[in-house]
C-alpha cells in the first residue's frame, strides 16, 4: 500500500506542477509565484495522487475503496481559499477554473465506472464532455489554436484534464478496460507537453513553439514511448530514447536546437529515465540497482547544483519559482523512471512465474492457471507507474 500511496503522489505533484505549467502558457508574462502556489496548487495535487493511489492499491486487491474516495478531486477546489480568487469568483465569474476541473474529472470519473445506457451517465458525459471541451479551447488565450503555440497548449491542458478523468476512475469498484497502451500514450504525451512547459520556462522569452520541432521530435515521441511502455514488452524500455530523434531534426546545426529549449537534454533525460527505471524496477543484482540508483540521484543533484547557471536567477531553489520549476522537472524525471520501470517488472514477473511452474505429469494441469494468475499480476504491477 505504501508503495502505491507514494507512486500516487509522485504523479500527483508532476500533475499539478505540469498544470501550473499550463496556467503559465495562459498567463503569458502577467503569471506570478507566490509560496500560496504550492498551499493552493502543488499539496492539493500530492494530496489527490495519494488519495488515488489508495484506491488502486484497493482494487489490486480485490478490495472495493471507500466511496468516500469518489470525491478526491474536490481537494483541488483548495484554491478557492484564495481571497483574490474567491472574490473574482464571486464578482466576475473568473477563477472558476477549479470548479471545472473538478466536475469534468468526477463526471468521467462516473461514466468511466458504469456500463451501459442510463441518463445519470448520460448527464455526467455531457458535462464531462463540455468541460474538456471548454479546457481545450482555453489554450486560444496562450495564442491562436490554429499556431503551433496554441495548439500546443491547447493539447497540452486536454491531456493533463484526461489523465485526471482516468485516474477519477479508480475510487469506483468497477471501471471500463482501457487497454494500457492507450492509457501508457496518454500518460506519454501529457508528459512531453510538461516537459516542453519546462523547456520553455528555461529558455524564456526566445522560445519558440515549432509544428516540426515540438509536434513532431517531442510531442509524437511521448506519445510512442508512453503506448510502448504501457505494452510491456522487455526491449520496450529503451523506448523513451525516440526523444533523441529530436537531434535529427537539423543535423548540421545542432546548436541552434538548444536555443529554443527543444534539443536540451535530449539525450541525457531519457537515459536517466531509463537508468531511474532499471533501480526501480527490481531486477539485477543490489549492487548494480544501487549503482543505477545513484547514477539517478545524481542527475537531480546535478540540476539543483546548475539550476541558476541554466535558467538565472530566478531558477536558485530559494525562490518560489525556481522551486517550482525544479520539482516539475524532478517529477518529471521521476515519473519517466517508474514508466521505463514499468517493462523490466513486468518481464520479471513473467519469468519468475515461469519458472515456479510445476514440472512433471502435473505441470500441463498447472499451466493455464499461472498463465492467468501471471497476466492479473503483471497488469497490477503496472498501474502503479
Amino acid at each position: 500500500m505504501r508503495r502505491y500511496v507514494a507512486v500516487g503522489g509522485i504523479c500527483g505533484l508532476a500533475w499539478s506542477a505540469a498544470l501550473r505549467g499550463w496556467m503559465v502558457q495562459l498567463a503569458g508574462g502577467g503569471s506570478t509565484f507566490t509560496w500560496m502556489t504550492f498551499v493552493l496548487v502543488l499539496l492539493p495535487g500530492v494530496v489527490v495522487g495519494m488519495l488515488l493511489g489508495w484506491a488502486a492499491y484497493l482494487r489490486s486487491t480485490g478490495v472495493a475503496p471507500p466511496r468516500k474516495l469518489i470525491l478526491a478531486p474536490v481537494v483541488f477546489a483548495s484554491a478557492l481559499f484564495d481571497p483574490v480568487i474567491f472574490i473574482g469568483l464571486i464578482r466576475e465569474g473568473t477563477g472558476g477554473g477549479a470548479l471545472m476541473v473538478i466536475a469534468t474529472a468526477m463526471s468521467a470519473g462516473f461514466v468511466l465506472s458504469r456500463k451501459g445506457f442510463s441518463w445519470g451517465r448520460a448527464a455526467c458525459a455531457l458535462v464531462a464532455t463540455l468541460g474538456l471541451l471548454m479546457l481545450f479551447g482555453m489554450g486560444g488565450m496562450a495564442a491562436p489554436i490554429s499556431s503551433p503555440r496554441g495548439a500546443w497548449t491547447s493539447l497540452f491542458g486536454l491531456c493533463l484534464i484526461l489523465v485526471l478523468c482516468l485516474a477519477s476512475a479508480l475510487p469506483y469498484p468497477t471501471s471500463a478496460r482501457v487497454p494500457l497502451p492507450v492509457v501508457g500514450g496518454l500518460c506519454g504525451l501529457a508528459w512531453a507537453c510538461a516537459l516542453r512547459s519546462f523547456m520553455t520556462t528555461v529558455a524564456g522569452p526566445e522560445s519558440e513553439i515549432h509544428w516540426v520541432g515540438t509536434f513532431a521530435f517531442i510531442l509524437l515521441p511521448g506519445l510512442v514511448a508512453g503506448a510502448l511502455l504501457g505494452w510491456g514488452r522487455r526491449w520496450t524500455v529503451w523506448s523513451p530514447m525516440l526523444f533523441a530523434s529530436v537531434l535529427l531534426s537539423d543535423p548540421l546545426d545542432i546548436g541552434s536546437l538548444l536555443d529554443d529549449g527543444v534539443g536540451g537534454g535530449a539525450i541525457g533525460v531519457p537515459l536517466l529515465g531509463i537508468i531511474g527505471g532499471y533501480a526501480a524496477a527490481g531486477r539485477g543484482t543490489v549492487t548494480k540497482r544501487a549503482v543505477a540508483g545513484g547514477f539517478f540521484v545524481a542527475g537531480l543533484v546535478v540540476w539543483a547544483v546548475t539550476a541558476t547557471a541554466v535558467g538565472g536567477p530566478s531558477f536558485s531553489l530559494t525562490t518560489t519559482h525556481g522551486l517550482w520549476a525544479s520539482l516539475l522537472y524532478w517529477s518529471l524525471l521521476i515519473t519517466l523512471a517508474l514508466g521505463a520501470s514499468v517493462p523490466l517488472r513486468s518481464s520479471s514477473t513473467i519469468a519468475a512465474a515461469k519458472q515456479s511452474r510445476p514440472s512433471g505429469p502435473t505441470g500441463g494441469a498447472c499451466s493455464s492457471t499461472t498463465d492467468d494468475s501471471t497476466s492479473r499480476i503483471g497488469a497490477a504491477g503496472g498501474a502503479p507507474a
